[in-house]
């Protein structure tokens, strides 16, 4: 039984370190910033904003690539300057993740790509529903398992009962 309980204790401590270097990973380049957060901390490297395409500010040429917004959040607005791929979902009115970075002498925030506003709490959830009780199963029958392994180990072997012949010629 304690070959079991290493086995599961080794898959529990990678699953650990899985989970901590995606939550590192996310926390680096997934993270999404509001456009309050933008003004105040003034970052220089790439980041992602989240924010609501304020009506009325969308301007420029779309199907070339060219486009300029104010990206709303819950109390600031921030001007985007977009250049990069034709957008498919850039719309007022439409919240949206901007991937770029912001000019610091102008206070626009320059964008070259968008993204898809994603619910990683959702998907994140619905793995652990998902794999979870898998995990707790397979524990409990491979438990089973080799507990039955070593009571049939431990036990007599079987042996056929011989039958005595009787030669009666």
């Amino acid at each position: 039984m304690t070959g079991l309980y290493l086995r599961w204790s080794a898959l529990v401590i990678a699953a650990v370190v899985i989970a901590a270097l995606a939550s590192r990973y996310f926390e680096q380049n997934l993270t999404s910033l509001t456009p309050e957060e933008i003004v105040s901390l003034q970052p220089t490297r790439v980041v992602r904003v989240i924010g609501l395409v304020k009506g009325g500010t969308l301007r420029g040429d779309l199907d070339s690539g060219h486009a300029s917004f104010e990206l709303a959040g819950r109390q600031e607005a921030l001007p985007v300057e977009y250049d990069g791929p034709p957008p498919e979902n850039l719309r007022e009115l439409k919240t949206l993740v901007v991937i770029g970075s912001l000019d610091p002498s102008s206070g626009t925030f320059l964008a070259h790509e968008l993204a898809l506003v994603t619910n990683y709490g959702y998907v994140v959830g619905a793995y652990l529903i998902g794999l979870l009780p898998l995990a707790i199963f397979l524990f409990g029958m491979e438990r089973k398992v080799t507990f039955l392994y070593r009571e049939i180990k431990e036990s007599k072997l079987y042996e056929p009962e011989t039958a005595h012949h009787v030669d009666t010629r």
